[in-house]
């Protein structure tokens, strides 16, 4: 019986005809693995096993969670976004290297044409979960409370400030640039 058992990162548990792969594991060419060090819990009646950790681990972003990120990369229909933190996980990083992805379709309410109108490489974002699976992490800013909560210029790299509801302004040079802005932009980053 492995119920119990204490084990770590790459320890084999069993196989995927035994066991549906559960949290802290991973399934591996039909043979599931500790992904954690922690304690084996086997649900007998469901053929489920997962590994309770033993330390605290770095929360993973899961469905309709809001989080906080700074876009990386703007493609002409993606936005790729760094996720530093979940919004009210003040004690934890994120998972280390968690990237997601705001596909054009899901920035706004309103008809989008043109992507980096809406965000910029640098810019600390606000967005929500909306698809969460192995290797994707899928976003969403059409919400008033997501988008653009800081954001710096491209003609000075100033701080800007809002002017409108979709502009910002730059404090030092007065560029006006365009942005999905936050309903919380400027209000600190919580």
């Amino acid at each position: 019986m492995i119920d119990g058992k204490f084990t770590i990162p790459g320890k084999f548990i069993g196989t995927s005809e035994e066991y549906s792969s559960g949290e802290g594991t991973y399934d591996k060419n039909g043979k599931v693995y500790s992904s954690i060090i922690g304690t084996i819990e086997v649900n007998e009646e469901n053929k489920f096993v997962k590994v309770i950790p033993s330390t605290s681990v770095p929360p993973v972003p899961k469905n309709k969670d809001e989080i906080l990120g700074t876009v990386r990369r703007v493609k002409d229909s993606i936005a790729l976004v760094n996720i530093d933190r979940i919004v009210g996980n003040v004690y934890r990083e994120s998972a280390a290297d968690e990237v997601g992805a705001i596909h054009i379709s899901n920035v706004s309410d309103d008809y989008v044409e043109n992507l980096s109108d809406y965000f910029k490489s640098g810019d600390i974002i606000k967005a929500k979960v909306i698809v969460e699976k192995p290797g994707a992490i899928d976003l969403a800013t059409n919400e008033p409370q997501l988008g653009v909560l800081s954001a710096k210029c491209e003609e000075c790299n100033g701080r800007l400030k809002r002017k409108e509801k979709t502009k910002l302004i730059c404090r030092k040079c007065e560029n006006v640039e365009n942005r999905k802005i936050s309903s919380d932009f400027g209000k600190g980053i919580r």
